[in-house]
């Protein structure tokens, strides 16, 4: 008896590893807790089962979907796979031990119904928003919402001029701000001999085709030159919900010229696709600006918000990581026209703002970037940043290029009414 269980035993140690991969049967999905068609897979000579997951599913209960790139409705149904807070802070994985005295963790009864497990994917178990998660700040961690888009819907399409967020910072010496609260922001880059990239100028999307920036932006006429990324909250950063277009046409204003220090007919049009051939699709992070009425008047004293990665100071040689705002009032053109400001140099073809304090301001490297007013109950594209003397500096507002008295010159090239 002893020689026979000991031949058992040397062919099980001998042969058992490919026996044992060999000898296995489906069992029922339920015996596994397999969701998403999931099959439950028994072991002959251990007690261990599993779920072999279906296309596009993982984890332990074919409980993710890696298909699922944008969230509906609120994201109470999202499994995909974004783990990063709307600032590129990773998320914490739902079984830390540093949750257990939170509500929502992976050890709960229906932890697997409302999505969570040993990962750290976005969830939204209570119905917030939008996808969250914890994230560890410090010796705290801390419920953020997640960077992920939400999926558009054939019926919604683009709707101009309207943001999820409504946060105001400044960008010349300000804090940081969400794509969300300036969603028709692009961020033009420039490629280099040797394969480097850096960054170029802002823009605003007009269409799903069509971005408005600055003419100076583009001193090489090569549109192989030059790319861009919308949904992009931070610099050189390539995460879930944002989306790189090459430039398929670049248009430069025929009567673009340099001054003593301006830039006159400064506006250029960039009519984009991403790599599937595709224009832009409306999301939580993706939305065209409205833009305003031919020569329509300058909303004078109004608050407006200019957005970019420019300079926080005029003395900065580095451009922040991640994208700011700004809160400026446009002011007169006999105002901008005075001596002490910029005399002749302003045209009707500008539009001069500034903080009434001289707080804020655009800076080097907003250049093409949106300056954006409320009209109702949306916001409009004013102007372009297209120059200016300092950052911010006394009696030296910004010059936008006055995007309404180029209207009939924007329609012409892209079609739109």
């Amino acid at each position: 008896m002893r020689v026979l269980l000991a031949t058992l035993l040397l062919c099980v140690l001998a042969l058992g590893c490919r026996a044992w991969r060999r000898q296995h049967y489906e069992s029922d999905s339920a015996l596994c807790g397999c969701l998403n068609n999931g099959v439950c897979i028994s072991y002959k000579y251990f007690k261990f089962h599993r779920c072999s997951c279906p296309e596009n599913f993982i984890g332990e209960h074919c409980e993710i979907d890696i298909s699922q790139k944008c969230y509906e409705g609120n994201g109470h149904s999202y499994r995909g796979g974004a783990n990063q807070d709307i600032w590129g802070r990773t998320c914490m994985t739902w079984d830390s031990s540093l949750l257990a005295s939170e509500k929502y963790h992976a050890n709960r009864l229906d932890a697997i119904q409302l999505g969570l497990g040993k990962h750290n994917y976005c969830r939204n178990p209570d119905n917030q928003k939008r996808p969250w998660c914890f994230v560890k700040i410090g010796r705290r961690q801390y419920m953020r919402e997640c960077k992920v888009p939400q999926c558009p819907t054939e019926q919604e399409g683009f709707q101009c001029g309207h943001k999820s967020m409504t946060p105001r910072f400044k960008i010349v010496g300000g804090s940081r701000t969400p794509i969300e609260s300036q969603p028709w922001f692009a961020a033009i880059y420039s490629s280099h001999a040797g394969g480097s990239t850096s960054f170029n100028c802002g823009g605003a999307l007009i269409s799903a085709c069509w971005v408005i920036s600055a003419a100076h932006c583009f001193p090489e006429l090569k549109k192989e030159r030059y790319f861009l990324y919308l949904g992009q909250s931070k610099r050189n950063s390539e995460t879930l919900g944002e989306i790189r277009f090459e430039i398929e046409k670049l248009i430069l204003h025929e009567n673009f010229s340099t001054g003593d220090i301006a830039f006159h007919n400064d506006i250029a049009l960039l009519k984009i696709r991403s790599k599937t051939g595709k224009c832009a699709q409306p999301s939580r992070t993706v939305q065209t600006i409205c833009l305003p009425p031919a020569y329509g008047d300058v909303p004078i004293g109004r608050e407006c918000e200019v957005t970019g990665f420019g300079y926080e100071a005029h003395n900065d040689y580095i451009y922040p990581e991640y994208l700011k705002m700004a809160v400026v009032r446009p002011i007169s053109y006999r105002e901008c026209r005075q001596p002490h400001y910029y005399g002749s140099e302003v045209t009707p073809q500008m539009v001069c703002a500034a903080h009434p304090e001289w707080r804020s301001d655009a800076c080097q490297g907003d250049s093409g970037g949106p300056l954006v007013c409320p009209t109702d109950d949306h916001m409009t594209l004013v102007g372009v940043v297209s120059w200016g003397l300092g950052c911010a500096d006394n009696n030296k507002p910004g010059v936008y290029t006055r995007v309404s008295h180029f209207l009939p010159w924007i329609q012409a090239h892209t079609g739109l009414i």
